[in-house]
């Protein structure tokens, strides 16, 4: 696996977001909207959303 730090925008289904406030989440589903705003797992109760901008690290099957 290689960690990362990269802009939300290049979330792919599979990574493991790494977040301060909670545990890590695994991407299954993700909704991007033209102004910018995105979803990771909407509706789950590990739901992330924020900007296409902002950062996080992220784990990765390499």
């Amino acid at each position: 696996m290689t960690e990362m730090y990269i802009p939300a925008d290049n979330f792919q289904v599979g990574d493991i977001v790494h977040t301060e406030k909670s545990r890590p989440v695994r991407v299954r589903h993700i909704v991007r909207d033209k102004a910018g705003r995105l979803l990771v797992n909407p509706g789950d109760s590990d739901e992330l959303d924020g900007w296409v901008w902002e950062h996080a690290t992220v784990t990765r099957d390499a």
